[in-house]
């Protein structure tokens, strides 16, 4: 069993740490820049894996 954190997830944890920060200081920024981070990451993977599904498909008659 995979224990992966969704995206949704990953947006909810953002939306989260940038309310901490905002309620209590730069103390948590550390915690928010690593969420923020994980989040844009998570998100170039999916757009990434969704352009080669679409090249494959488009170019080759691949469907997965």
């Amino acid at each position: 069993m995979e224990n992966k954190i969704t995206l949704s997830q990953l947006k909810q944890a953002y939306l989260q740490a940038a309310k901490i920060v905002a309620r209590h200081g730069d103390t948590y920024l550390p915690i928010f820049e690593r969420v923020e981070t994980e989040y844009q990451e998570r998100k170039k993977q999916i757009d990434a894996l969704n352009r080669a599904i679409m090249i494959a498909e488009s170019n080759t008659g691949f469907e997965p």
